[in-house]
């Protein structure tokens, strides 16, 4: 029993409520204290950090506003030249009928005279059959091409699909041009329709402008300390961004997600929707504040982003507080020299309060605490103390008798584990004249028991029925659900001879009863030693490999039935065919497929074939195979049990060569699938 204070020392009134304000040790400290530092000091760091930082913010604020509309401006402007230039291209060669050398005249004389372009295209379609299409590019280096010359399929192409069908002009993402020597550049397409109202689109016109010249446009901007610049392309693309450089092809959407940006979001939104935003926020992966001006640029559907860090704009205030910082803490120093040596007369009994905490701490509670009896804050505080050694001595007699029933669950999990494992079939050869069948598994359960098992049962002379599954949960209720299979399935094999009955006669026993709604997959079947001749059936179960001699492999063509368990099925199709000599039917449990790394990447199917090694034995691939999920897991923790099982049929040196056997001609010439 918890050891309690009397009555007559701590009165029940004391314990819940507060020491009289004339006998609190707070006010006698504070008439002394709050006078000389917190009016002195507080008041005045606070009013003076509150009154500049806001001003400096507020000035800060409008400068990064009125740079990014400043740089906005500069690329609008650069930008609307291509535009007015191609404007002007498309009127021209819609209203007037051109010979070809004087279309490419109009095509260079326009290319010139933008400012910073790097070429054009004309395409324009034929007006009737005998008029032949005209399609030409002209590089501002002279490296001009002729696209119907050149065969090139052009319309074929979605940048002049989009373009015929657009009703107006568009610019393009940043894309890599290898004919203008690997360099980054962006388009503005316009159709090229004859003038008039619904008048039919014959083809289009475009200028490439190199990506640079619109990122020098802002590089002062990003050069700046504390600075990040964004230039973000009408599609999302990130044109120019201090972390993303523009050959990933990275949206602004995909780097939120990939860096976990999501203080962001605000920003991309107003992206989307081309409005100007002007936000504060903190950086969700380095916790650094900024403030973040979101700007259009015209109406060419680009966004400027221009963040600058509250780091470097608070600088200066920070300065001025160490400043003030410094004559405060001279300031707290002289009253500290006061305060103690009004402390020293109650320290005293604090200082045999944090006695007996030690000695709490460090495990002696026999002691009583002292100064229980007192009435200001230096007896709740003893009061305290004591309630708490009385129930830390409660505590550990209650841990003590939690210690001894968890090691019994541990040392009866033990015992349920050892259980569990004698319940499976051990490995097995069987010999039947020149032919061998090896049968293997190996499991190993996520906790002390688990839901994945596997079964080898002889019946008859030659015929070795096996089974492996897993059951849809871990743990104790899983390894009770698993022991009933495995018993429901070795019974439904003793009568029957196919494996699609054994699992229908299974999924009716185990519906019975099953409150729980727990269920299992199982992959079933019988092989015959002598022939080689096998049966699948499989309840919801991942079909299984067939690994050849000489180590082609394929997944068996097994359409899976119901799990068992949930209702009662009889719909299980059946595979049957012939393991040739030398090969292994290896089977698994989602615990290897759905095993995760570090870095959550599932194992998964595909990587199967690659741990398994030809003409090893059944044994040696089970353990392979789980060796390379462990190596891949890493130091990972296990999420679910883990089973392989494999059959490997072999045939004695002095048999007939494989060539010579004929269910070895084909992989399976003779396999079949079909329904019950």
């Amino acid at each position: 029993m918890r050891n309690a204070v009397p009555s007559s020392v701590v009165p029940e009134r004391d314990v819940a409520g507060a020491a009289h304000w004339r006998s609190s040790l707070r006010t006698r400290i504070a008439l002394w204290a709050a006078l000389v530092n917190v009016v002195l000091l507080v008041l005045l760091v606070v009013a003076t950090s509150w009154y500049a930082r806001r001003m400096i913010l507020d000035n800060a604020r409008r400068d990064t506003q009125a740079s990014a509309q400043e740089a906005v401006q500069r690329l609008d402007n650069a930008m609307r030249v291509v535009t007015i230039t191609t404007h002007g291209i498309s009127d021209l060669v819609g209203s007037a009928n051109l010979a070809p050398d004087e279309l490419t005249t109009t095509l260079r004389a326009m290319v010139k005279a933008t400012p910073g372009c790097a070429g054009g295209l004309l395409v324009l379609e034929p007006r009737t059959r005998d008029d032949t299409p005209f399609a030409r590019y002209v590089a501002a280096n002279g490296h001009d091409r002729d696209l119907v010359a050149d065969g090139y399929p052009y319309r074929n192409q979605g940048w002049y699909q989009r373009t015929v069908a657009s009703p107006g002009g568009w610019w393009s993402e940043p894309y890599l041009n290898q004919t203008a020597g690997a360099v980054w550049m962006v388009t503005y397409n316009m159709p090229l329709r004859e003038p008039g109202r619904g008048a039919r689109t014959r083809g289009m016109v475009s200028l490439d402008l190199p990506l640079a010249n619109l990122t020098d446009m802002v590089e002062s901007l990003a050069n700046l300390p504390g600075w990040r610049v964004t230039l973000v392309a009408p599609a999302g693309t990130l044109a120019l961004n201090p972390e993303v450089g523009v050959e990933r092809l990275e949206t602004l959407d995909d780097y939120i997600r990939r860096a976990g940006r999501a203080d962001l979001q605000e920003a991309a939104q107003a992206v989307r929707l081309r409005r100007p935003l002007q936000h504060a926020h903190v950086d969700a992966v380095t916790g650094e504040r900024r403030y973040t001006v979101v700007e259009p640029v015209g109406d060419t559907g680009w966004n400027l982003l221009v963040a600058q860090s509250y780091d470097l704009i608070t600088e200066r205030l920070n300065q001025a507080l160490w400043m003030l910082a410094a004559v405060g803490t001279l300031l707290a120093l002289v009253c500290m020299l006061v305060v103690r040596k009004l402390a020293r007369h109650i320290s005293q009994p604090v200082e045999r309060l944090s006695a007996s905490a030690a000695r709490l701490a460090e495990g002696d509670y026999a002691k009583p605490v002292p100064y229980v009896g007192r009435r200001d804050e230096v007896g709740q505080m003893a009061r305290t103390l004591e309630h708490a050694r009385g129930s830390i001595q409660q505590q550990l007699r209650e841990i003590e008798d939690m210690t001894a029933a968890r090691q019994k669950l541990e040392s009866e999990l033990s015992i349920a584990r050892e259980i569990q494992q004698a319940m499976l079939s051990p490995g097995r050869v069987i010999d039947r004249e020149q032919s061998h069948l090896e049968a293997y598994a190996r499991l190993e359960p996520a906790k002390a028991v688990g839901g994945d098992f596997y079964s080898f049962i002889e019946t008859g002379t030659d015929a070795l029925w096996f089974a492996i599954g897993d059951v849809s949960d871990k743990g104790v209720p899983a390894a009770l659900f698993m022991a009933r299979t495995v018993t429901v399935l070795e019974v439904a094999a003793s009568s029957h001879a196919r494996p699609d009955r054994v699992l229908a006669e299974a999924s009716r026993r185990l519906v019975q009863g099953n409150d729980a709604c727990m269920f299992a997959t199982v992959l079933c079947g019988r092989v015959d030693v002598r022939t080689g001749e096998c049966v699948l059936a499989s309840a919801g179960h991942d079909a299984p490999l067939l690994l050849h001699a000489d180590g082609r492999h394929e997944t068996l063509p097994l359409q899976p039935g119901p799990p068992l368990g949930f209702e009662v099925g009889d719909a299980f199709p059946l595979w049957s065919g012939q393991l040739p000599a030398g090969t292994t039917l290896l089977a698994w449990t989602d615990g290897i497929t759905e095993a995760f790394d570090p870095e959550n990447i599932a194992f998964g199917p595909e990587r199967i074939p690659g741990a398994l090694r030809p003409g090893a034995n059944a044994r040696d691939q089970c353990e392979g195979l789980i060796t390379a999920v462990h190596a891949f897991t890493g130091s990972a923790p296990q999420s679910d049990d883990i089973t392989a099982l494999a059959i490997r049929r072999r045939l004695d040196s002095a048999s007939p060569s494989p060539e010579a056997l004929p269910s070895q001609e084909t992989t399976h010439a003779d396999a079949t699938v079909h329904s019950p």
